[in-house]
């Protein structure tokens, strides 16, 4: 147990020093004052887009199991409707890049919980008022049965999207990591929509 606490607290840490890179924010909050300087700037940065951000929520999609990956006969095993539903809070920069916190479940391809909090960063192209194409990543904590014994354990994905207004499509990309044939290579699609 104590070395899984290690090695959670040495990706928390490897996390906030990638929100680090992104830049500071306009104030240093006092719950990151005691941290090393590269921690509490990614931890300044989670605390001001909670603190003001808006609030949104985020519909939950579909999952395309690639068949290039996936044999015919375990693609029709596999769930594709990963409905679900989670809560966001997004912070937007003068140029339009967006900070967002968030916490999602959805069902994922064994028809099971999956239950995700995290960061998400992405940079946006084109005026705000018409649709603009995007490119990020989101950082987070995942936890789902089948995965190292239902532990919750940290993921790093890219995104791609799409936004108009309050409105964002997102895509990412799952990779295949134990190798072979039936073990990912997933494109996964959800929707934001921010309140106001």
């Amino acid at each position: 147990m104590r070395q899984s606490s290690r090695w959670f607290a040495r990706a928390l840490a490897c996390v906030a020093g990638a929100l680090a890179t992104l830049g500071p924010v306009q104030q240093a909050h006092a719950g990151c004052a005691d941290l090393p300087a590269w921690v509490a700037a990614g931890c300044d940065r989670l605390v001001d887009t909670w603190e003001n951000g808006r609030s949104g929520v985020f519909v939950s999609g579909y999952a395309w199991h690639l068949p290039f990956t996936w044999t015919a006969e375990r693609r029709r095993e596999l769930n594709s409707l990963a409905w679900g539903t989670g809560y966001t809070r997004v912070t937007e920069n003068a140029d339009g890049d967006e900070h967002s916190v968030y916490a999602l479940v959805f069902s994922d391809s064994h028809k099971h919980a999956q239950f995700n909090v995290g960061y998400e960063y992405s940079t946006f192209w084109g005026p705000r008022s018409g649709v603009q194409p995007g490119l990020g990543f989101t950082a987070f904590m995942m936890q789902r049965p089948d995965i190292a014994s239902g532990i919750p354990v940290p993921v790093l994905l890219p995104l791609a999207s799409l936004r108009y207004r309050d409105a964002t499509l997102f895509t990412t990309y799952i990779p295949t990591l134990n190798g072979g044939i039936n073990h990912g290579s997933t494109l996964y699609v959800f929707g934001r929509i921010l309140l106001k």
